[in-house]
């Protein structure tokens, strides 16, 4: 299964490597690409990973989650 996610306050590296950090802790999830040009990030995960758990993921590492897309 394919996961967008669309998040606000990432502006540096830094940023991008502490969403992926988070994003890659997450039991399910065995690839995480994050974008600081599209401001997202793409997971994937070989279980279905309930919406509040990536959003947790994401608020504990300093963002907040504007979207999520599921493929």
């Amino acid at each position: 299964m394919k996961i967008t996610l669309k998040i606000k306050g990432m502006s540096c590296e830094h940023c991008k490597m502490r969403v992926e950090k988070a994003l890659s802790a997450i039991q399910g999830v065995s690839k995480v690409d994050v974008s600081l040009f599209w401001k997202n990030a793409t997971i994937e995960a070989s279980s279905d990973i309930p919406d509040e758990k990536l959003k947790g993921a994401i608020t504990e590492a300093g963002y907040e989650v504007t979207d999520i897309k599921r493929k």
